[in-house]
């Protein structure tokens, strides 16, 4: 398999996530579409109102990041778009309320999942490396 000078094999780059991982993206997405816009009384409520904003918001932008693969610019902008549009949202759903506050928490938690993904890829590659490390290699006895 033929790599490119910084070790790394062309191909990688373009390999396009799996259908389970995109669908679970979408499944993600509608369920935090409809907690956030279905009336006060329909949704579920675990903690702190913060905490689960936060929490189903991280779980959505690890979704999408797998889903979009390397491309964690347009993941990042698209839990971004999410939080704030279905906050926006909100303002037109009865018995809800906007605020821009709201939408922050939910942006950052996003984007704290988005960077998750991404460290991940960064850990990996390092443990890889160090994996492969002369010294580490133990022959057999």
């Amino acid at each position: 398999m033929a790599r490119t000078a910084s070790g790394v094999r062309p191909e990688r780059r373009r390999a396009r996530p799996s259908p389970r991982v995109i669908a679970l993206a979408l499944l993600g997405v509608a369920g935090v579409v409809f907690v956030t816009v279905c009336p006060i009384g329909l949704r579920p409520h675990f903690a702190d109102a913060n905490a689960e904003r936060f929490a189903a918001y991280l779980a959505v932008g690890v979704l999408v990041a797998r889903a979009r693969g390397r491309s964690w610019g347009s993941a990042a902008a698209v839990v971004v778009a999410l939080a704030f549009g279905l906050e926006a949202a909100q303002a037109l759903a009865p018995g809800r309320h906007a605020m821009a506050g709201d939408a922050i928490v939910k942006a950052m938690g996003g984007l704290c999942g988005v960077a998750a993904v991404e460290a991940s890829f960064a850990v990996r590659r390092l443990v890889r490396q160090w994996s492969r490390a002369p010294g580490l290699r133990t022959e057999p006895v």
